[in-house]
């Protein structure tokens, strides 16, 4: 009997492949929600280290959501006593959501040191972001050993994904 690849996915065994698959898709996303929080800062004036706190915080707080949300489904969907490894195998694929906004945070914090403009600290910020989108898009065509073009294909859509979040908040602000 086989197994369906989400009962495959939710076992606490996963394979490389499937957690590299989760690790990928939570950095992706803690990566477009940092930007997004930054986006939405962008029209406001938060003081030096407000912006940073604010990032990094929501940051944190994706990845307790996300953390809770899979322990939460995985301890009531999978065998009895399985809790410990569900926790494990949640937090592992989870990190990433928090990574990308605590990065922001300090890479914000470090800038105001210099006493560039807070705008100007978050429009640099997010086009870290879009550049750390491309670059999450290649490691995992690579890793997913994906040919070249493929590669080329999704980093250039990710530039355009992030891109678009930089478009809009300029023309929203």
């Amino acid at each position: 009997m086989t197994t369906s690849p989400d009962a495959q996915e939710s076992s606490a065994h996963q394979t490389p492949v499937v957690l590299r698959r989760h690790r990928l898709r939570a950095s992706v996303y803690g990566t477009l929600m940092a930007m997004s929080v930054l986006a939405y800062l962008g029209d406001h004036d938060p003081g030096p280290g407000v912006a940073a706190l604010t990032v990094a915080g929501t940051g944190v707080a994706i990845f307790l959501a996300e953390t809770y949300g899979g322990v939460l489904a995985g301890t009531l969907t999978g065998p009895p006593r399985s809790g410990p490894r569900v926790i494990r195998s949640v937090v592992a694929e989870s990190t990433g959501t928090a990574l990308p906004g605590i990065l922001a945070g300090v890479l914000l914090g470090v800038m105001a040191l210099t006493g560039l403009d807070v705008a100007l600290r978050i429009d640099i910020t997010l086009w870290v972001g879009v550049a750390a989108l491309a670059v999450l898009s290649v490691l995992g065509g690579r890793a997913a050993r994906r040919r070249p073009a493929v590669q080329v294909a999704w980093a250039i859509a990710s530039l355009l994904v992030g891109a678009s979040i930089v478009l809009l908040k300029a023309a929203l602000h």
